[in-house]
């Protein structure tokens, strides 16, 4: 009896906590990555922990109607509650192939135009301009969309890339025109600069140098 209790309670409160998370300025993360045979989809929603163990029940039965709506045919998606000192949220994980993608992803829902293809040179994502997830978040501080590829990405509209991630930031001021835009190179794989032999290289240059100048200085002293 008593597990039955705490397990209710445990369920109402994590409801709780992704409401206050969507209905107060957190911060919303959707990672994801193509990989060979899977695409990887990766939620995160989150807030100041402080502010999040600071809520109250009040509340419960309207922030449940709006959990059950922003879940409403995804559930599929593996959910879980994690939290650091610092920020409490809530994570949505699922696996998906890519046949299944275009129909399945909760990207979908946040544009009206969602246009996926993979063929065997090229996956290719392209969307309409408004991000309609904007109406889930309305409060959110910012949605960060991360895409990442085994493959090399051949062009994109994103607003930075670094190491073969490439980023878009959606706030309450771009979510009208935040399309996504994106094709990536699958005959190509994407391999990593190793920063640190290309920095010993180039110390190694710079060693080298400074050694010539210096034997240059001791011929010139010896033949005046």
């Amino acid at each position: 009896m008593q597990s039955i209790m705490l397990g209710d309670y445990m369920k109402k409160r994590i409801l709780l906590i992704l409401v206050i998370l969507l209905l107060t300025g957190c911060k919303a993360t959707y990672n994801i990555n193509f990989d060979s045979d899977k695409i990887y989809d990766e939620i995160e929603i989150y807030d100041d922990s402080v502010k999040i163990n600071q809520a109250n029940d009040k509340d419960s039965d309207k922030l449940l109607e709006v959990i059950m709506d922003w879940e409403n045919g995804y559930d599929y998606y593996n959910r879980e509650l994690y939290s650091t000192d610092k920020v409490s949220g809530y994570r949505y994980t699922y696996d998906f192939t890519y046949d299944e993608y275009e129909a399945m992803t909760q990207l979908r829902k946040c544009y009206e135009n969602f246009d996926f293809k993979v063929t065997n040179d090229e996956i290719s994502l392209k969307t309409s301009k408004e991000f309609l997830c904007g109406d889930y978040y309305q409060d959110t501080e910012e949605i960060v969309i991360n895409i990442k590829s085994k493959y090399e990405i051949k062009s994109s509209n994103a607003d930075k890339n670094s190491n073969n991630v490439y980023t878009w930031t959606i706030n309450s001021s771009n979510y009208k025109n935040k399309p996504l835009n994106l094709t990536i190179n699958k005959q190509k794989e994407y391999k990593a600069t190793d920063n640190k032999k290309f920095n010993l290289k180039g110390l190694l240059l710079v060693i080298l140098f400074i050694v010539l100048i210096i034997i240059l200085k001791i011929r010139k002293r010896r033949n005046k």
